[in-house]
């Protein structure tokens, strides 16, 4: 049986402009979270164009002068929505990420299933397929889902490194190339799942695509530890 090695925590890196996108609301207030998650279920249901902020009050059980309270038009509505949804998404992850043990493998797998738990479902997928198709129609949309894909994959980056490194051995570095891989299969298997309903195929078909990736970040990091330490530097 493999021996479980300690693990190493996730590092916190210093913030950058894109390391949360910007957000006009407070979303430790009730209401607020209320009309997002509201919005998030019409939008979703009916398509962010077809939606009316009346539909969005209904759904939510206020008026539409409570909407427009705390946000001016659906446009900054749906702004506020992407932002919000992320950054759930992300606390979801890392709290999933923070609670893995056992081997390097074994957690990696599990963090790649709770990734894939949350995608598989049918209102987060519809609702970021329509903040796709809303963000080729507004390039301010367009630039902040640019920003939070970047996030994403390095979010990716920085999650995958912290289950295959260990305190006191050779850090293995997950190139960006990867953590594209990552998304790109994540979204694209997802569609095809939703537009075919080949629940079983894709399932499996992502059992594979685990199955191949984990091999080849435990192969890079054998790689990585077996390479020697690298002399120490001349005093100067």
């Amino acid at each position: 049986m493999a021996k479980s090695r300690k693990k190493v925590p996730m590092p916190r890196k210093q913030a950058k402009s894109h390391d949360e996108l910007p957000r006009h609301s407070d979303w430790q207030n009730p209401r607020v979270v209320q009309i997002l998650d509201a919005a998030g279920r019409c939008f979703a249901r009916e398509g962010f164009s077809n939606t009316t902020v009346q539909q969005i009050a209904k759904e939510a059980g206020l008026t539409k002068s409570m909407i427009h309270y705390y946000f001016e038009s659906k446009q900054v509505l749906i702004l506020e929505l992407q932002a919000f949804v992320h950054e759930r998404y992300f606390r979801r992850v890392q709290s999933k990420l923070d609670s893995l043990a056992g081997t390097d493998e074994m957690r990696l797998k599990e963090a790649l299933w709770e990734i894939y738990d949350l995608v598989k479902d049918k209102q987060f997928l519809r609702l970021q397929l329509e903040l796709f198709a809303e963000a080729g129609r507004d390039p301010h949309m367009h630039n902040r889902m640019m920003l939070a894909q970047q996030r994403a994959r390095e979010f990716i980056e920085e999650g995958a490194e912290s289950v295959v490194n260990a305190e006191g051995e050779a850090k293995v570095t997950i190139p960006k190339s990867m953590s594209f891989l990552i998304a790109s299969v994540l979204l694209g298997m997802r569609i095809q799942e939703f537009i075919t309903g080949e629940t079983e195929a894709a399932q499996q078909a992502y059992e594979l695509f685990i199955a191949m990736l984990t091999g080849t970040m435990t192969q890079g990091r054998k790689k990585a530890l077996s390479q020697p330490p690298p002399p120490p530097a001349a005093a100067g």
